[in-house]
């Protein structure tokens, strides 16, 4: 052997070693497939926005090159075929925008829409689907796929969740609601046990922040985002009488704010260079109306962080590069493109729980006069009034628990020397406007908890004071289930729901006279 072939050899030898261990790296980390479940959880012709969103995010994710067999989509499905709908079995998600819902495929749809399903679908267990096929699901014959996530420890997974929301709930438009700590047990188990490399969570929803905050750990690969924080409204968007408008045909709003703001940038930035942390940053930034938060909610995000400096496109499509195809451009994209901070002109937004009302407003307003109008407003006036009945009904029930020395005594042992709530416990004996004034704290805001905790530490606690409600009461919609956060007060007060049994019985709006009325719930009591 020549002394010029010794080097040679020794980088022959040094590239093959380099080889066997890239080659062993990768056989240890094999580059796993992009799963994703989509879920639209509410119903109705007032909604139409979740469910447009819904089939937007699946239209990005098959343009992103994620194949249909990867894609699980829960939604009623009942919107597109509306007899409202001025473009039958069409959606779109804002104004001249294309139609998102040509060629979705609908897994679960109807009654099929429940929580026990998506849960099921999230632990990858077929065997734990309830399934009601047939006509009785709503939107006819459509049989449910029973399709769950089938990933490997390799693959990554992406979750989008758009609905109504409130303090540790958010809606379905079957069956019970989804509390924080059932949608964290399946997905933290399922993480522990090694179900998935990486999932991301996206979840459009009033007071979504409570749904990961407290609970949602740094350590099992879950990264998730929130469209608003643990006390306030998420927003509708492009809805009748805005700019950018609806065309005028239609009676409801197109989209939701932070949804529309990952999918318009998921449609124009390269995901293959933008980071989630980077998308984050531009959705906060328009959702809070450059940060003016004149109309607008706190985006938040928890849970691993380093997860965020991963490129959007590993979660949300390779192949979503920045063409624009599903849309055209605006100012503020092309500026991001360039790499220079966008300003994203006003934006008109509604909080979730008005555009139910927007709409009905509209229908009025653009009826014409004479029947059709006066039926339009006595809608409008009958859905304003059942409101003030729901409010006042817990504010009743909240009240007549203060009246009680037991409550009364909790409330001091635990926020006695919290601030806020103090004066208001010294005054209470003094006369109505105190004791008013405490029931209203316990109805419309938070009691002190510790920096960073869940809304409640008992959640069976929570979820009895639903079902004791509901069990007086009837369901509570997409507008009553806001009283959670009264429901949440009471269990850390230490209350128990048997202590709101008798109190609801008295000062619910519509106390059940029958089985028929007992809301989604009612069976989850607790002494």
């Amino acid at each position: 052997m020549s002394r010029g072939a010794a080097p040679a050899l020794v980088l022959l030898a040094s590239l093959l070693v380099t080889t066997c261990v890239a080659g062993a790296r990768d056989l240890q980390e094999p580059k796993g497939e992009l799963w994703a479940v989509l879920v639209a959880g509410s119903a109705g012709w007032g909604n139409y926005r979740h469910q447009a969103d819904i089939a937007h995010a699946y239209q990005i994710l098959r343009h992103g090159g994620v194949p249909a067999s990867r894609i699980i989509t829960l939604m009623y499905d009942d919107v597109a075929g509306h007899a409202e709908n001025p473009f039958p079995n069409q959606l779109f998600n804002r104004p001249h925008g294309p139609d998102v819902y040509e060629g979705i495929q609908i897994d679960y749809a109807g009654v099929d829409v429940t929580v026990e399903n998506f849960l099921a679908v999230l632990a990858g267990n077929a065997s734990a689907l309830n399934l009601r096929e047939g006509t009785a699901n709503g939107v006819g014959a459509r049989r449910s796929t029973g399709r769950v996530l089938a990933t490997t420890p390799a693959d990554k997974v992406f979750v989008y969740y758009s609905d109504h929301g409130a303090p540790g709930i958010v809606g379905m438009p079957s069956g019970p609601f989804l509390y924080a700590d059932q949608l964290h047990v399946v997905v933290a188990t399922k993480a522990r046990h090694g179900g998935f490399a990486e999932m991301v969570i996206y979840m459009e929803a009033c007071e979504s922040g409570s749904m990961f905050e407290g609970l949602l750990e740094d350590n099992i690969h879950i990264y998730a985002t929130t469209a608003a924080n643990a006390h306030e409204s998420s927003w509708g968007t492009y809805c009748p009488g805005m700019h950018p408008s609806p065309p005028p045909e239609f009676s409801t709003c197109l989209g939701d704010l932070y949804s529309i703001a990952w999918m318009e940038n998921a449609e124009h930035a390269n995901l293959t260079l933008e980071t989630l942390k980077k998308q984050f940053q531009l959705v906060k930034q328009r959702v809070s109306q450059n940060f003016t938060y004149a109309q607008g909610s706190h985006v938040l995000r928890f849970g691993g962080m380093e997860i965020s400096e991963e490129p959007t496109a590993e979660f949300q499509g390779e192949l979503n590069t920045g063409d624009g195809t599903l849309g055209g451009s605006s100012a503020a994209d092309a500026a991001d493109v360039a790499g220079m901070q966008p300003v994203w002109a006003p934006q008109g937004a509604v909080a979730q729980r008005d555009a139910d009302l927007l709409h009905l407003w509209h229908k009025y307003s653009e009826a014409p006069a004479g029947l059709h109008k006066a039926a339009a407003l006595r809608q409008l006036n009958s859905e304003v009034s059942r409101r003030a009945a729901v409010d006042a009904g817990v504010a009743g029930a909240v009240g007549h628990l203060l009246s009680t020395s037991d409550a009364l005594s909790m409330l001091r042992s635990r926020f006695g020397a919290a601030p806020g709530v103090a004066p208001l416990l010294r005054g209470a004996a003094e006369g109505p406007a105190a004791a008013n004034a405490l029931v209203g704290l316990l109805v419309n805001e938070a009691l002190p908890r510790p920096a960073g905790a869940a809304l409640v530490d008992d959640w069976e606690c929570l979820r009895g004071m639903v079902g004791t409600w509901e069990a007086a009461c009837g369901p509570l919609d997409q507008y009553g289930m806001k009283h959670a956060r009264a429901f949440a007060n009471l269990c850390n007060t230490g209350l128990a729901p048997a202590h709101l049994a008798a109190a609801a019985a008295r000062s619910c709006p519509a106390p059940a006279e029958s089985a028929v009325l007992l809301g989604p719930d009612a069976h989850i009591l607790q002494a």
